[in-house]
């Protein structure tokens, strides 16, 4: 596909402000704002050509079962991607948390297509943002994938959802059963958390100030524990700067 000369000069301009915002940088919000338009302005004029339709169909699960194995909804829900450093706004997107797989509309928009894990920074659903993390042996984080960011300081938390497809008994369908599972990560190394204990024993350098903070809060890491978790780190980081 040809582009137009538009297209061609957004791409100079695009390549010049960035060699220039290398040096210095005036105005930041304004530089990444043209940044993005620029790139929306490329997208559109590439169309089909544009990476992130280069996936692979998306085949889902037949089998009949109460609920869907997606995140918050068994339809497209509005969102954006980051991939290969690239921003992909105003998407329509499905996250399997079954098979840990990000799902688009082909260009044609007559199929679904998966994005090939390596190759996607990050991405948003409605006001949840996931991040792509790999493990390794010193983050001692479990398994690579998609773990959505609950709190960006330091320490930051995550969560790894997941939803397993659990047979029915009898008469009974079959079904999905969504867990969550926290991380706080400090320093670099990601701790799994499943209660106040865990978290405590992991900053514990400020044991007693936080066991004050929750009970004064009332936070309840059973019933709510993503917000006790967030609201704890937050804490933390406060009392560490």
């Amino acid at each position: 596909m040809k582009l137009s000369c538009f297209v061609i000069a957004g791409l100079v301009f695009l390549l010049f402000s960035h060699c220039c915002c290398a040096q210095q940088s005036t105005d930041t919000s304004i530089y990444h704002e043209s940044v993005s338009r620029l790139q929306q302005v490329y997208l559109k004029g590439i169309e089909d050509n544009a990476e992130i339709y280069h996936g692979s169909e998306y085949i889902r699960n037949g089998r009949q079962a109460n609920g869907f194995p997606f995140f918050e909804s068994d339809n497209l829900l509005a969102g954006s991607v980051s991939y290969q450093g690239i921003i992909y706004t105003s998407q329509n997107l499905q996250y399997d948390i079954v098979t840990d797989e990000l799902i688009i509309p082909n260009y044609t928009k007559n199929a679904l297509i998966v994005l090939p894990p390596r190759k996607v920074d990050s991405f948003s659903i409605n006001a949840h943002v996931f991040v792509n993390l790999e493990s390794n042996a010193s983050n001692q984080l479990p398994v690579d994938g998609y773990y959505e960011q609950l709190y960006s300081g330091e320490p930051a938390v995550y969560v790894k959802r997941v939803k397993k497809l659990a047979s029915g008994t009898g008469s009974e369908e079959a079904k999905y059963i969504q867990y969550n599972n926290f991380f706080v990560r400090l320093k670099n190394v990601y701790y799994p958390i499943d209660g106040k204990s865990s978290l405590l024993e992991v900053l514990k350098d400020e044991n007693d100030a936080l066991r004050k903070y929750i009970h004064a809060n009332k936070l309840n890491f059973k019933k709510n524990p993503e917000s006790a978790l967030v609201l704890s780190a937050t804490y933390y980081s406060q009392l560490k700067h």
